[in-house]
């Protein structure tokens, strides 16, 4: 029988950017991190999932975890990926690609909207549990460590397969595919990065969404106080903002207690596998929530909605396929 693995990314600089300082969120301490690693770890053991990797990271987050078992001696084995670190997102893409490789049944991401892109880049079709440890975080969910870690051993283990496929945004230039967001990309008017995080209303020309709905925080939750779209449907929207031509004037939170009120021209739902042209540059995309991508001068780039995203796991459904198929139940009591 094949071994179970199961691993998991934990971002060390999710939860605090320049939104922390200029809105009124808290900071997500790596302490805390470091707490939600150790239950989920202990969720995984409750599974029976029989190996577990982990992402080194600059703040040793899973080390610290594995410390604070104390006298507790995890029945699955652990180990640590081999590879530098220290590059930011580069190194939960680099993890994804190598735990994929690996061979894992599911991937425990720890970290906002930009860190679970950065995974999604190279996961593949393993599928994701998200949990939300970041500024804006609409992709991934508030969870217990502890459920995290049933779930994602219930997928690897084979005891449930509740898994659905996200939708993506893919960014293509002159020489194809660019880039992707799982949530928005967002058109600017900016032409350097500066602060990565963008919140700046004045800033922004246009915003297209594979999700948006009005219990959300971000630039997508512009388009969910407007005309929501569900996670599931297969649809998008697409928004142009021109404080000359406000058509759609709508009041949005654009980050932790900050409210905007953002000038909708236009809007108009996205089918899945249409584009959206982005005029010539010089200009930058905020791929959820970050500016990232360049487009220079005479150059032409395409946005296009994918229905091929990441798979993800959804977690009260995996939990209760996990209880019919009998991961809670004993053989005896133990004495």
């Amino acid at each position: 029988m094949t071994p179970a693995k199961v691993g998991i990314i934990a971002n060390p600089a999710s939860g605090k950017d320049i939104r922390r300082l200029v809105a009124f969120g808290s900071v997500f301490d790596n302490e805390e991190k470091v707490s939600i690693v150790r239950r989920i770890l202990l969720g995984l053991e409750a599974a029976g999932v029989d190996e577990v990797l982990i992402m080194p990271d600059t703040y040793g987050i899973g080390q610290r975890a594995l410390d604070g078992l104390g006298q507790h001696r995890l029945r699955p084995r652990v180990r640590f990926l081999t590879m530098e670190i220290g590059h930011g997102g580069a190194d939960s893409t680099l993890a994804a690609r190598l735990l994929r490789e690996e061979g894992v049944g599911a991937i425990v991401v720890l970290g906002g909207d930009g860190t679970c892109r950065a995974v999604a880049k190279s996961s593949g079709d393993v599928p994701l549990v998200p949990v939300s440890t970041g500024t804006n975080n609409v992709f991934p969910v508030m969870v217990e460590g502890t459920v995290a870690g049933l779930a994602a051993g219930a997928v690897a283990t084979g005891k449930s397969s509740a898994v659905w496929r996200a939708k993506k945004l893919d960014i293509f230039g002159p020489e194809g595919w660019r880039d992707l967001a799982l949530v928005d990309a967002v058109v600017t008017s900016d032409t350097f990065v500066a602060a990565r995080a963008l919140w700046d209303m004045e800033r922004i020309q246009a915003i297209i969404c594979t999700r948006c709905e009005p219990h959300t925080i971000g630039l997508s939750a512009v388009g969910g106080c407007l005309a929501p779209v569900r996670p599931e449907e297969p649809a998008g929207l697409y928004l142009e903002l021109d404080k000359e031509r406000a058509a759609y004037p709508v009041l949005a939170p654009v980050a932790p207690g900050l409210f905007s009120r953002v000038p909708v021209a236009r809007w108009r739902r996205l089918a899945v596998g249409e584009g959206i042209r982005v005029d010539a540059g010089p200009r930058l995309l905020a791929l959820d929530g970050e500016r990232e991508v360049l487009v220079r001068a005479g150059e032409e780039v395409k946005i296009v909605l994918s229905a091929a995203g990441p798979n993800v796991v959804d977690i009260p459904r995996a939990l209760h396929e996990a209880q019919k198929n009998g991961l809670f139940a004993l053989k005896e009591m133990p004495v």
